[in-house]
């Protein structure tokens, strides 16, 4: 600005009269100049000033960004991966060279948590060794009962049936916690086998109504564990795996509005019970209702049977899908498959470990063949 100040000027005009006229007459443009210096060194402040605003703007805007971008990624932990795989052996592991059939079929999928079905008492000894990697076992006594291998730890584990008097099991599910590594959630894992497909062979002479019952309340006492287990924790994901015995696209009966006859000897039906009881479509209906999501898995070509027709189970003379996956709504499935050694390309589909699976190795290791599935907890 002008080094005058109004006070000053007066004094100058004052000392010569000369000087006082020449003011006077070049005082408009001595008012213009002033005026165009003012004005050029206050838009030269106001850009200064723009400039430092923007700068220190900018500055708080990538302090608070890297901010945030760091609680972001406190927050927003890496998904917690894991492989899940069912397989019914089909009648214990007591013959070695079935045994070692099976555990070929186990280690070319190499799952982390690995279900099983038809354990027989005299194979829990040799199940914590059976897999190198999956060394933490659930187990429970009886004839042809699911097992559980993990590599996880084991928070909790028990078996699922009804509670007396009731009689509505004849293999009562296994279940177990298991801490898979995730900061606030852990997985409930059950391993089931259904109410057989058949009690005599072949099975497609069997009256199916006295079989669909016991497995439609099967599923309702597994729903009802499943809704006291998430009121315990809510944080809990869900997976349930197993030998289902039906296949969701053969004929079913729709409902039961009462007890049908030809169940197995000694059952006998829970008093809490309400009819009618829905049964079709099993297990999709069974599975909405306990909040889950069917997974309808496939081998590399396309097929979706899981049993063999024929041979090596002769009352199985029909090639169906009865073994499901099933998982919550938290779970993320990356994919899913039957691993079936007789596939046109034994390389393709979810990654396999070791050498491929020859023709037969599937066929040897069981009646049934195995599904798997890769997933994630966010």
């Amino acid at each position: 600005m002008n080094s005058q100040s109004p006070a000053t000027q007066p004094t100058i005009h004052r000392g010569n009269k000369a000087r006082e006229r020449l003011l006077s007459t070049n005082m408009p443009q001595r008012l213009a100049s002033q005026t165009n210096t003012i004005a050029r060194r206050s838009i030269a402040v106001a850009i200064r000033t723009l400039a430092l605003l923007l700068f220190v703007g900018a500055a708080v805007s990538t302090l608070l960004t890297s901010t945030m971008s760091t609680v972001v990624a406190e927050e927003t932990a890496p998904p917690v991966e894991f492989r899940i795989g069912f397989f019914n052996i089909y009648l214990g592991l007591a013959n070695a060279s079935h045994r070692a059939a099976v555990v070929r079929q186990i280690q070319r999928t190499a799952p982390d948590i690995m279900g099983l079905s038809e354990i027989n008492d005299a194979d829990h000894s040799m199940l914590r060794t059976l897999v190198p990697g999956l060394p933490n076992v659930v187990t429970q006594p009886g004839g042809l009962q699911p097992a559980l291998l993990t590599r996880y730890p084991v928070l909790s584990s028990g078996s699922l049936g009804s509670n007396a008097p009731a009689n509505e099991f004849r293999r009562k599910h296994l279940w177990a916690v298991l801490d898979v590594g995730h900061e606030n959630r852990n997985l409930l894992v059950y391993v089931v086998h259904t109410e057989s497909w058949c009690y005599k062979g072949p099975c497609a002479n069997v009256k199916r109504p006295a079989l669909e019952f016991p497995r439609a309340i099967e599923w309702i006492r597994l729903k009802q564990h499943i809704q006291a287990k998430l009121k315990q924790d809510p944080n809990l994901e869900v997976v349930v795996m197993g030998d289902w015995n039906d296949d969701n696209r053969s004929p079913q009966t729709d409902a039961f509005a009462s007890e049908p006859e030809g169940v197995f000897g000694g059952f006998a039906l829970g008093a809490d019970i309400d009819f009618p009881v829905q049964h079709a479509p099993y297990p999709n209906y069974q599975c909405e209702q306990a909040g889950l999501r069917l997974l309808e898995s496939t081998d590399t070509d396309g097929n979706r049977n899981t049993v063999w027709a024929g041979t090596p189970n002769p009352a199985l003379q029909t090639a169906v899908k009865i073994d499901y996956i099933a998982h919550s709504e938290g779970v993320e499935v990356a994919g899913h498959e039957v691993l079936n050694s007789e596939v046109s390309d034994p390389n393709a589909g979810l990654r396999k470990y070791g050498e491929p699976l020859n023709f037969g190795d599937s066929r040897a290791a069981s009646d049934h063949l195995m599904v798997f599935a890769d997933m994630a907890i966010q």
